[in-house]
């Protein structure tokens, strides 16, 4: 095959986040409740934690799973896109990058610091602050490094009788390589605080799906202003977006 010369951009996350919101308001108070709530919430779609969202939701560990696994789908195919990586096998990148958002995200760091009420209202806001993960910060320049050296090797002609399959799969992993270097070793931006508002409707709360992708885009942080793309006279190479679908949100009974 012809190799085609990978860019030194990183690319930009895709925009489509699946949301799961469920719950009931047991006994406790509403602040309490959904203080629990929301942290359920992140601890399930992040931790594959669900204790906490079982109780609240009152799903099974099924359903449970379910939210997690296709959260972990979403940041796997996320990630790809990031770094231009495409999926042409039977699936084992894919998989790669699936454990690889594993480990990045059992590390996703939250609290709830403050609750808010309107008297006036009675509707409630949770000030919630993350701590972005540096994962992708932190490997960025030897990131950039290893793409540069790729590409003066595809320069050099030594993909030139390389399968696609193999020649994709060989620059997937350079990248799996280096970004699991830093999952045992977790490091945090500056903390964002986040005002996310608990939306009542009947006898249902939630927070809406714009809130929860504004949590999403703070749980890991991303360089706003990449790296220029190297230019090649010779090929180019237009990335994919990965596009899972999206779900809809669930109210939740208080």
């Amino acid at each position: 095959m012809k190799s085609v010369i990978k860019k030194t951009t990183i690319f930009s996350m895709i925009c489509i986040m699946m949301l799961s919101l469920a719950g009931c308001s047991l006994f406790d108070s509403k602040s309490k409740v959904y203080s629990r709530y929301v942290i359920s919430l992140l601890d399930i779609n992040y931790k594959n934690v669900s204790k906490d969202y079982m109780t609240l939701t009152g799903v099974s560990q099924k359903d449970a799973e379910a939210v997690y696994v296709a959260n972990m789908d979403y940041q796997a195919h996320n990630l790809m896109n990031y770094y231009g990586v495409k999926e042409v096998d039977d699936g084992t990148i894919l998989s790669e990058f699936y454990y690889l958002a594993q480990s990045i995200f059992s590390n996703a760091k939250y609290e709830i610091t403050n609750v808010k009420k309107d008297d006036d209202s009675e509707s409630y806001t949770l000030e919630l602050t993350v701590y972005p993960l540096d994962t992708l910060e932190t490997t960025y320049d030897q990131v950039v490094k290893y793409i540069e050296n790729f590409n003066s090797r595809v320069d050099e002609g030594d993909y030139n009788n390389t399968t696609e399959v193999d020649y994709e799969t060989e620059f997937a992993e350079g990248i799996i390589d280096i970004l699991k270097s830093t999952t045992d070793k977790a490091g945090y931006m500056d903390p964002v605080v986040l005002e996310i508002p608990i939306q009542p409707s009947d006898d249902y709360y939630y927070i809406a799906d714009e809130d929860f992708l504004k949590i999403d885009q703070n749980i890991l942080y991303i360089r706003e202003n990449p790296t220029p793309a190297t230019e090649s006279d010779n090929s180019t190479e237009t990335t994919e977006s990965a596009n899972p679908d999206d779900p809809e949100s669930s109210e939740t009974a208080e």
